[in-house]
């Protein structure tokens, strides 16, 4: 009776774990089944009589252009394809057809139109949302334009006859045979009108890319959007990770932010921008991701300390320099980037590593080992002629030396 006891508190605990595993899995894929029921939703508009489907869709349309361009005519029999992508989000998405037959041509340069016989697609997105369109026939016409002269789009018409089958459904859950129907129809007649329409255009303008920058650098980036999206979230990345907010200048129609250059240290630095286009329709809301980047060289003053010996200057590292700058401080470890801005002020410490060096003097030289400047205040204040100093002839930045002697 005790082993039939714990065997049955066992199953108990298994099934109330299983329930709870299987509640969770669904309660999660209905929380991404809604999102994609909202988007198609928001998208998608389907006639009274449920025989046409109207669809808007956000993405670039030139990598279908380029494509089709490649191939001036095209007829082709028993076609099979299959293939994995990723949507804006980062899902998989797994497309899979077959086509009897394809007869496809270029009328001129923006209209193309073709017929199908046979078609058997099936899309399925992270596993989750089912697309399958089945059609004995398919008329199909692609038109070319651009929306408001600055957006490329493709108006996609497609007339599906035949015994006709087209279903959109959600898997609640991962198993074979539980999915819940969004969309369905069944018939001889069905017709389907897509836009593909870029959503954004985005480019950084300033800085150019291939650019020396230094100090505090403006970063510009010309963003448009179709009137339907709203521009949020716009954001200056570095390849170091940093992250800076851009603001809209009502003036000059561009976002903008001040990126520190000195912070990256002098070498090439990716810049990168973001930007999301939101559209709000019926309660819900999609994000449209947007990127564009480009490359520039940081050449900033630098600061190392050295100490004077026989043979020479030897470099070290990890004295403490205090900064003024203002009503800022902060201090700093050599060696560093820095901008110097006039009236910044850098104190060394007047001894160092356990009081066997001591400070000497402040330099900076030139190209060919020559001093062009010296000074032996413990504190160096940046003058207009200092700050000119630390960038030569040639617009390259110089190196600040603080140099130390053994006590």
């Amino acid at each position: 009776m005790k082993y039939e006891r714990l065997l049955t508190v066992s199953l108990i605990c298994i099934l109330l774990a299983s329930g709870i595993l299987v509640v969770w899995s669904a309660s999660s894929r209905l929380s991404r089944a809604y999102d994609y029921g909202s988007q198609f939703a928001a998208a998608a508009r389907v006639g009274e009589s449920s025989t046409n489907l109207s669809l808007v869709v956000y993405s670039d349309p030139q990598p279908i252009r380029q494509g089709i361009d490649l191939f001036q005519f095209v007829t082709a029999k028993n076609i099979e394809w299959r293939g994995t992508s990723a949507d804006p989000q980062g899902n998989p998405v797994n497309v899979a057809f077959k086509l009897g037959s394809v007869y496809f041509g270029k009328l001129n340069e923006y209209n193309y139109n073709g017929n199908a016989s046979g078609l058997d697609a099936h899309v399925s997105i992270d596993d989750l949302l089912d697309v399958a369109v089945k059609a004995d026939k398919v008329d199909v016409n692609m038109t070319f334009w651009t929306y408001m002269d600055m957006f490329p789009a493709v108006n996609i018409t497609g007339m599906l006859t035949g015994n006709v089958y087209v279903r959109l459904s959600v898997s609640v859950l991962p198993f074979p045979g539980l999915d819940l129907a969004l969309y369905a129809y069944s018939g001889d007649r069905f017709s389907v009108s897509i836009c593909i329409m870029k959503p954004m255009n985005l480019a950084i303008e300033t800085p150019a890319n291939g650019q020396r920058v230094r100090g505090d650098v403006m970063v510009q980036a010309l963003i448009q959007a179709v009137p339907e999206l709203s521009v949020e979230n716009v954001m200056c990345k570095t390849d170091y990770g940093e992250q800076i907010p851009m603001h809209y200048n009502d003036g000059n129609g561009r976002w903008e932010c001040t990126w520190k250059s000195y912070n990256s240290g002098n070498r090439w630095t990716g810049l990168n921008v973001h930007a999301e286009g939101v559209v709000r329709k019926s309660g819900q809301e999609v994000r449209y991701p947007m990127d564009a980047g480009i490359n520039v060289e940081v050449d900033n003053p630098f600061l190392n300390s050295y100490v004077s010996k026989q043979q020479g200057l030897e470099m070290f590292g990890g004295l403490r320099i205090d900064l003024r700058l203002d009503s800022n401080s902060w201090s700093m470890q050599t060696g560093f980037n820095f901008w110097p801005s006039v009236g910044l002020t850098l104190t060394a410490q007047e001894y160092w590593g356990d009081g066997n060096m001591r400070f000497n003097c402040w330099r900076i030289d030139g190209e060919q080992g020559n001093v062009l400047f010296q000074s032996s205040d413990l504190t160096l204040g940046v003058t207009e002629e200092i700050s000119n100093m630390l960038a030569n002839g040639e617009g390259r930045a110089r190196e600040l030396k603080c140099v130390y002697i053994p006590s």
